[in-house]
C-alpha cells in the first residue's frame, strides 16, 4: 500500500495526521501550526495578510483595489449571465477585516457587507485577502443582497435572504474549474448553520420545485417566503 503525501510539506504521511475541512491530509509535523483561515493548511504568518493564509491561498488572494479591477469583470459577467442584474452599477469596495467586523459585530467572521436604504445600495464591501474562489463567492453573495434591495423585495426573513445569496454564490462556483471551487461549493452545500446552510438548501430545493430560479424569485417577491412542498 502506498502512503499518501502530506498536502502541506509533501512528505509521506505517518499513521497520525489530520484531515482539513477540504478533505486534504496533513501530517503530525504541523499539529501546532496555525491553520489557514480558508483551507486549513498551515498558514505562513510572514505573509502580512489580514488573516492567516497558506502560500497556496495567498497566491490568488485579492489584496488591493487594483486586484479587484483585474478579477471582477469575469465574475460580474458570469453573474449577469445567471440573469441577476443590478438596476444600477454597484462598486465592490475592498476593506480590512476589522472594518467589516465592526459593522456586524456578533455575527461571527464577516467576509462581506452590503449596506442599503430602501432600494438604494449605499455600499458593497468585501474583506481583503480572500483567495480568488472565496472572493468570487462572496461577491456573488453580496450582489444578490444588492439585487434584492434594488428590486424592492423588502424585508425578507434572514433565512430566505441569506439562502438566496448563497444560492447565487453556489451557482457562480459551479462554472469555475478546479478543486478550490469544488471545496467552496461543498462548504456552502454542507454548512450546518440554520440561516446560511439551511437557507441555501431551502432556496435550492424551492428553485427545483418551481422549475427555475426566476419563478422561485417571483414567488418570494409576492409572498416573502420560499414556496412550500407541493
Amino acid at each position: 500500500m502506498r502512503l499518501p503525501r502530506c498536502a502541506a510539506c509533501g512528505r509521506l504521511m505517518s499513521l497520525t495526521g489530520f484531515v482539513t475541512e477540504n478533505g486534504e491530509l496533513i501530517c503530525h509535523r504541523h499539529a501546532h501550526e496555525q491553520p489557514s483561515a480558508c483551507c486549513g493548511l498551515p498558514a505562513d504568518l510572514t505573509l502580512g495578510t489580514d488573516r492567516p493564509l497558506c502560500p497556496r491561498c495567498a497566491t490568488t488572494a485579492v489584496r488591493t483595489q487594483q486586484d479587484v479591477k483585474r478579477v471582477l469583470p469575469p465574475i460580474a459577467a458570469r453573474i449577469r449571465a445567471l440573469s441577476i442584474r443590478t438596476t444600477k452599477p454597484v462598486r465592490v469596495r475592498l476593506v480590512p477585516l476589522a472594518e467589516a467586523q465592526g459593522l456586524l459585530s456578533g455575527h461571527g467572521e464577516v467576509q462581506g457587507v452590503t449596506v442599503a436604504a430602501g432600494t438604494e445600495v449605499i455600499d458593497l464591501m468585501v474583506v481583503r485577502d480572500l483567495p480568488l474562489m472565496r472572493f468570487g463567492a462572496v461577491v456573488s453573495h453580496e450582489v444578490m443582497h444588492a439585487y434584492l434591495a434594488q428590486q424592492g423585495f423588502g424585508m425578507l426573513p434572514q433565512r430566505v435572504e441569506e439562502g438566496l445569496c448563497e444560492l447565487l454564490a453556489h451557482a457562480w462556483l459551479k462554472d469555475q474549474p478546479g478543486a478550490p471551487a469544488e471545496w467552496e461549493r461543498r462548504r456552502i452545500a454542507n454548512r450546518p448553520d440554520p440561516v446560511y446552510g439551511d437557507g441555501f438548501r431551502a432556496a435550492r430545493d424551492a428553485a427545483i420545485r418551481m422549475g427555475g430560479v426566476r419563478r422561485m424569485l417571483e414567488h418570494v417577491r409576492r409572498h416573502g417566503e420560499f414556496p412550500g412542498p407541493q
